[in-house]
């Protein structure tokens, strides 16, 4: 959410109805000049995106395959007309190797960018591209598939970061996008999709006030692994000291009184 509303006129939305103001509802859409409408024109909205959830890991990366292997066999794209994007780059290398081997099966080729390649190398004429996000800036296709897209929908840590990594991914198409993702995360995101379509992807929201802006960027803020580790770890402890409170084993009055005081404090606070 941008500190000065007006960025989101920059960036291609115009007002519909409401104003960009504190505390006002505002419903924005994307402009012509923005969003041509030459593809819509062309094909169906669901045609061009589709948003896909899958049981377990295995059935996404078989259905990918199935679905680049048609690409190639009937719909007459080229390898190169083909990104497959997995959106952590923490987890690329581990979470595309389940689908390469499924299409290695099936006699296509594929490369993970600047793994099988050189690092300049991104697509291949006879090879189907795997990338994380970070490689995939800068290059687009005209069918980008986007493999475990669950993180992206909400998740305890780096939950803005995760949200601009699927907007990145999805922006690299050309034509058309398929949103893959598993379980609970992933169906939760295809439902914010689906209320999006009716609304004809128009954006319908009150603008927060400063404060609230504020507590987005803490409660949605970037954490190191360290970070995630301690805050862990923290939380264990404190659920350690309620049980042992709730069960009787202590008491409150065996707490140090300033210590007390400070969280009191805290919580009053927040």
């Amino acid at each position: 959410m941008f500190d000065y509303p007006q960025l989101w006129e920059e960036i291609g939305y115009e007002r519909k109805e409401g104003e960009l103001k504190e505390r006002h509802s505002v419903t924005l859409r994307r402009t012509g000049g923005t969003s041509p409408e030459f593809l819509e024109n062309h094909s169906d909205t669901d045609d061009l995106v589709k948003f896909v959830c899958f049981d377990s890991d295995e059935e996404q990366a078989r259905w990918l395959a199935e679905a680049i292997e048609k690409d190639l066999s009937k719909s007459e794209l080229r390898h190169n007309d083909i990104i497959v994007i997995n959106p952590d780059p923490s987890t690329t290398r581990t979470k595309v190797g389940l689908a390469r081997r499924f299409l290695f099966e099936m006699n296509i080729n594929s490369h993970l960018a600047g793994v099988d390649t050189e690092p300049d190398v991104f697509f291949n004429e006879d090879s189907v591209t795997f990338t994380g996000i970070f490689r995939a800036k800068g290059n687009e296709a005209g069918m980008v598939y986007i493999i475990n897209a669950q993180d992206c929908h909400s998740s305890k840590f780096n939950l803005a970061t995760k949200r601009n990594q699927l907007f990145t991914a999805i922006t690299r198409s050309k034509a058309w996008v398929r949103v893959l993702g598993i379980g609970d995360g992933m169906k939760k995101l295809i439902k914010e999709y689906e209320e999006l379509k009716t609304q004809d992807f128009e954006l319908k929201f009150a603008y927060p006030t400063e404060d609230e802006r504020e507590q987005l960027r803490i409660v949605h803020r970037d954490m190191s692994p360290s970070g995630h580790e301690r805050l862990e770890t923290t939380q264990k402890n404190l659920d350690d000291l309620i049980g042992d409170i709730e069960l009787g084993n202590l008491h409150i009055e065996d707490l140090n009184a300033d210590t007390i005081d400070k969280l009191r404090a805290f919580i009053g606070n927040g």
